[in-house]
């Protein structure tokens, strides 16, 4: 019978490497990023945008009542994960610089929190995981999917499949997570205001 619909675990379970790979390229920008901030006397070229561009998202979360400030929080982060899926086609060079470049912005807070005299792995711990959780993996999930969706549109199609029937498909993987990745979104977006500052203020 024909469904519109795959089962979400046979869709992890299909896009293990995948999801590696968008983690790998997480994490390979958070690590360059950190050593290349901690380096004595380092100019990295677009690090005060960057940097600039949170604080006044933050001020600006921060100016508004919670529930306002969890639904930009959300709408921002479903923003970032539509991109990586919308533009994935073009030979997956969204969701590559958008893996890249929030990995980047990871090391450089990993290396302000160090250069302020804070643990790392308390930050970690009270500040990224109790949302990170579930914001990153929707953010690795889309990534995965929007990278396996340039490759096979451009590079090679999937096994037994044309570029067409290829992209058909893989955006029935896609529709079929999109619940699962608003939810996580939602969780997220909630767990960062209501949650995340009152472990924070612990560590200040």
């Amino acid at each position: 019978m024909f469904s519109l619909l795959l089962p979400v675990k046979d869709v992890l379970r299909q896009n293990r490497n995948w999801l590696l790979l968008a983690v790998a390229i997480f994490l390979a920008g958070s690590i360059l990023a950190y050593f290349a901030a901690s380096a004595p006397q380092s100019s990295i070229p677009g690090v005060e945008t960057q940097i600039e561009g949170l604080e006044t998202l933050f001020n600006l979360i921060l100016e508004n009542p919670p529930y306002i400030a969890a639904l930009m929080i959300l709408l921002k982060n479903f923003m970032a994960m539509a991109q990586m899926l919308f533009l994935g086609a073009f030979a997956g060079i969204s969701p590559l610089a958008t893996l890249s470049i929030n990995g980047f912005i990871l090391g450089l807070l990993a290396a302000s929190v160090q250069e302020m005299g804070m643990s790392i792995p308390a930050m970690i711990v009270f500040g990224i995981l109790p949302h990170g959780i579930f914001e990153l993996f929707a953010f690795f999930l889309c990534g995965a999917l929007g990278l396996k969706l340039g490759y096979h549109c451009v590079a090679s199609p999937l096994p037994g499949k044309t570029r067409l029937q290829s992209f058909k498909y893989i955006w029935k993987e896609i529709v079929s997570v999109m619940p699962l990745v608003t939810a996580l979104l939602i969780l997220a977006a909630l767990i960062e205001i209501f949650v995340t500052p009152h472990l924070l203020s612990s560590l200040i």
